[in-house]
């Protein structure tokens, strides 16, 4: 069996976050439990990743989210990328894992990779849930640093939040939206996973600022996809068929393809609006198959992230905000 961070916690019954503190010979644990601690690792022939061990360098781990668009994990490459031409080389590593799927059970599997490398601080994409919350609370307790970009959870230990203002992008969706179509117009609205932040607010943001503007309460559909292309068709296809009176599509989510393909069955003019210029939204402005994107610097985010704990863990420099905005931009066809 070889033995893990969780497993030697579990003999010791001590957390995963005391280990971790002993391993990196850190304070705060006492002299009986941290001689309890070093016997079991003993025992058990337990041996720490030392790549990372020893001088004064301090290991950042980024955990890069699964996405059916490669555009996203490209651009969390991209910002690592940028940040690690401008770190302090002798003073900092940068380890990066990706993760094959969504599930919780593989984050937190991740996250116990990272403690065990030692690493000072994390940056992580995350699900708002209570079991990501409470890893990123452990993780907090054995002194990791955790730094969210793209989607939040403000409830949890993290200090700092890197990502688009959500409401903020919503609402400009919204405000083209209502340029485009009238009040006598019906609307579908197509979210990703309402787990994560990033697209239940956007949506918020969107349907706050459509009520504003005087539209009714059944002006629109709520159509949630999980950015999976054949829900996502299916879901446009049979509301531009049952209803003959819809001519906006507000793309809160990925799949812009499967809302083309779908849109590619209608004669009638459809306003389409969607986040991110992927390369599939950048063909689709540029054939005038959709109106506008609202884009953020994705690979931005991850920079600012991986350069905030930079600042803190090397420098000592303290986070001053709790959430840090990248810019967000409208893209037309003519900017292409």
């Amino acid at each position: 069996m070889k033995h893990t961070v969780r497993s030697i916690a579990a003999l010791a019954g001590v957390s995963r976050g005391t280990v971790s503190r002993v391993l990196n010979n850190q304070p705060d644990v006492s002299p009986e439990v941290r001689a309890r601690v070093l016997r079991i690792i003993e025992e058990t022939g337990y041996r720490k990743d030392e790549r990372f061990a020893g001088g004064d360098r301090i290991c950042i781990g980024v955990i890069v989210a699964y996405w059916q668009d490669e555009y996203f994990t490209n651009g969390t490459l991209r910002g690592v990328q940028m940040a690690a031409r401008e770190i302090n080389a002798g003073k900092v590593v940068l380890e990066v894992r990706r993760m094959n799927s969504r599930s919780d059970e593989e984050y937190i599997r991740l996250c116990e990779q990272m403690l065990e490398l030692g690493v000072r601080g994390l940056v992580l994409n995350v699900p708002d849930n209570i079991y990501i919350a409470a890893e990123i609370d452990r993780l907090h307790r054995a002194g990791v640093v955790v730094v969210t970009y793209n989607s939040d959870l403000p409830d949890s230990a993290r200090v700092c939040h890197v990502g688009q203002d959500l409401i903020k992008s919503g609402r400009i969706a919204a405000g083209l939206m209502a340029r485009c179509i009238s009040p006598r117009d019906q609307l579908l609205v197509v979210t990703g996973n309402m787990e994560f932040r990033s697209h239940r607010m956007r949506a918020e943001g969107f349907l706050e600022r459509w009520k504003e503007f005087g539209f009714a309460s059944d002006s629109y559909q709520l159509a949630e996809c999980y950015e999976q292309y054949d829900l996502t068709y299916d879901t446009v296809r049979r509301a531009i068929e049952d209803n003959p009176n819809l001519h906006g599509i507000y793309m809160a989510t990925e799949n812009v393809r499967a809302c083309v393909d779908a849109l590619a069955r209608v004669r009638r003019r459809v306003a389409v609006i969607v986040n991110d210029l992927t390369p599939e939204a950048r063909r689709s402005l540029r054939s005038g198959r959709i109106d506008f994107v609202i884009e953020q610097d994705f690979s931005g985010q991850v920079y600012r992230a991986i350069m905030i704990l930079h600042e803190l863990l090397v420098y000592g420099h303290s986070v001053k905000q709790p959430v840090v905005y990248v810019n967000t931009s409208i893209i037309t066809q003519e900017l292409l």
